[in-house]
């Protein structure tokens, strides 16, 4: 029996596309809300560890709940917090 640590990622998804606004996202809660919901439905994984990450996005959003607008000196990144569960 081998013992495998696999991870999912939960990422906010988009609620509204405005171009001139940037696009609006999920909150975490609901995205929190699916992460649980995941875990429920598969309760035979052993969970390792729930933690949020931010990775880049290539979407301009002016929502602050769950993005982060990081300047790097010749431009902006634009920076999307995801939910990453470990499992086994």
């Amino acid at each position: 029996m081998t013992n495998e640590i696999h991870f999912k990622d939960f990422e906010p998804q988009v609620i509204k596309k405005s171009f001139w606004s940037g696009n609006d996202y999920e909150s975490t809660e609901v995205v929190l809300e699916r992460v649980n919901e995941w875990i429920r439905k598969n309760y035979n994984f052993k969970i390792i560890n729930v933690e949020t990450l931010l990775v880049p996005t290539m979407s301009y959003t002016k929502k602050k709940t769950n993005t982060k607008k990081l300047n790097m000196g010749g431009g902006y990144v634009y920076m999307i917090e995801v939910v990453r569960v470990w499992y086994q």
